[in-house]
């Protein structure tokens, strides 16, 4: 074989190994530019930029590939005339032009393939843009029209660009044969398919721009919500706050109780001493009892309505608790939605949305729930008055019963000393004076009391007549008490005989009786208004 033969021959494998080298470096390449592709239509925004230079990366590859096969079909070309030259060998010539089209046919073929991957990414992309559209379309009803606009615009760029695609495949077929001043015509015809995606892509960084802004609204939402629940925690903490006034006022309650109690020993230390010294008042000592069973069941009554107010706050104190608890689960939920939206992608956002329907929803139901815990509240303030008012009724039964104490034990003291008669206290004296001159004087106490200020100072029957205990010319030597058959009557002392008098059986009483009697009325009296005080707090209750 003639070494022109040879040359040439080593100049075609060379030439095919370069192309064989190129087609694979262009694949490789392909393959990085489909999942940057990938990565791009993962993104929420993407950028102009990175869309743009790979189509450019592709069109100066395509480029670079044409320059390559021309130095390649001219250093063939070259290497076919140095052949001709030095050989004269027809046939082997011959068998050198047949060898060439495969080569270039590989060559165009992969080229092509990768022209149609090309086509494929860009109908991916495209197909992504129109689902972002759609998503959109389906979140905004409202700007439907004008984003139906904006997608037909893009579909016919699309056309056109495929069209142009198309153009540019009969032009790559027909370089084989004119690969002269065609380049730069095929070039200029790249650029404006690169600037015509590149609007496109301006087009999509608008669009992000609107899912920016719906984005910004479910943020001002979240907001709402955060404002929504700090004022449920402000409901909470008042809530504690009434619960630490009830606890409270229940140990003040217990305080009284136990005082009260100290007090009822007392009296009935009292009346047991006073069941030893005199027999003759037993009576009173049994009224006593009866009303301090009356306090106690008054007691009862109170401690009864106060466990029901504390089982209602008890109940009411549940109700707040499971409101937290929804709160809490409303605000993880909440945030979870929220990190959902930020991680997820655009397909996710119609049930982000429904979400936020649910949490609204929920958001109300524990707004009317704070409304009825609200109102149970109020409905459970006028307890509050009751307890107080039962609370002043005890005070005033105390002072009644501390008051009695005291002229029981002053009694007792007068009684051990002597007899009555001779026994006079000035505080006493003071006492019912000042209770007689407090009196009305349509009060029939109002004669009892000046009855029993003239048995203590043992006054004369003309000091009794003077002061209207007795009618005038009545005389009696003895310096004890003389009750009048009939007394003085005035329209301020109505049926006096009856209740104070024997109707002239007997007409001498001593200090002991008159006190005894007074004492005995003074016991039935509270009785009775303690037993009215406890009807009614219990008509209340």
């Amino acid at each position: 074989m003639p070494e022109g033969a040879k040359s040439k021959k080593n100049k075609k494998n060379k030439a095919a190994a370069k192309a064989k080298e190129e087609v694979g470096n262009k694949n490789t390449e392909n393959g990085h530019l489909e999942e940057n592709m990938e990565n791009q239509s993962d993104e929420e925004a993407p950028e102009s930029n990175p869309q743009g230079t790979p189509a450019a990366s592709i069109n100066g590859k395509s480029v670079s590939n044409i320059a390559t096969e021309r130095t390649a079909s001219n250093e063939d070309d070259d290497s076919d005339g140095e052949s001709a030259a030095t050989t004269k060998n027809d046939t082997q010539q011959q068998a050198k032009s047949d060898a060439e089209p495969p080569a270039l046919d590989a060559q165009s073929k992969d080229r092509f393939d990768a022209l149609v991957r090309d086509r494929d990414s860009l109908r991916a992309e495209v197909t992504g843009m129109r689902k972002s559209l759609e998503e959109i379309q389906s979140r905004h009803r409202e700007d439907m029209e004008a984003l139906r606009q904006r997608v037909d615009d893009a579909e016919s760029k699309k056309g056109q660009a495929e069209t142009q695609y198309q153009k540019l495949l009969e032009r790559v077929n027909t370089i084989k044969a004119q690969l002269g001043e065609r380049l730069k015509e095929d070039a200029e015809e790249i650029a404006q398919a690169r600037s015509q995606i590149e609007d496109l892509e301006g087009q999509n960084s608008s669009l992000t721009t609107e899912l920016d802004s719906k984005s910004s609204e479910l943020a001002e939402i979240a907001k709402e919500n955060e404002e929504k629940a700090i004022e449920i925690a402000t409901l909470r903490d008042r809530t504690n706050l009434s619960q630490q006034n009830w606890l409270k006022e229940k140990d003040e309650l217990l305080e009284q109780e136990s005082y009260i109690q100290a007090e009822f020993e007392q009296a009935k230390e009292a009346m047991h001493n006073w069941e030893v010294l005199a027999m003759e008042e037993r009576s009173i000592r049994e009224s006593l009892g009866e009303k301090v069973i009356d306090l106690e069941e008054q007691l009862v009554n109170l401690k009864d309505a106060y466990e029901k107010a504390a089982s209602e706050l008890d109940n009411q104190s549940s109700t707040v608790d499971g409101l937290q608890r929804a709160l809490q689960e409303i605000q993880t939920a909440r945030k979870q939605e929220l990190r959902e939206l930020v991680e997820s992608s655009d397909a996710q956002l119609e049930e982000l949305r429904q979400s936020l329907r649910d949490a609204d929803n929920k958001s109300s139901e524990a707004e009317k729930s704070l409304l009825i815990a609200q109102e149970e509240l109020e409905r459970v303030r006028p307890f509050e008055k009751e307890v107080k008012e039962k609370n002043l009724l005890i005070g005033k039964l105390r002072h009644e019963a501390v008051t009695l104490n005291d002229h029981l034990t002053k009694a007792l003291r007068f009684l051990k000393k002597g007899k009555p008669e001779d026994n006079v206290d000035r505080h006493i004296v003071t006492n019912h004076l000042l209770h007689f001159l407090a009196l009305d004087r349509s009060d029939p106490k109002k004669f009892q009391i000046l009855q029993l200020i003239a048995a203590l100072l043992g006054w004369t029957d003309e000091q009794r007549e003077q002061a209207g205990l007795a009618r005038p010319g009545t005389s009696n030597t003895s310096n004890k008490l003389r009750v009048p058959g009939t007394p003085v009557r005035t329209p301020s002392t109505p049926t006096l005989a009856t209740e104070f008098m024997d109707n002239g059986t007997s007409h001498k009483e001593s200090l002991a009786e008159l006190w005894s009697n007074f004492l005995e009325q003074e016991s039935q009296t509270g009785n009775e208004s303690a037993a009215k005080s406890g009807n009614q707090g219990q008509s209340k209750s």
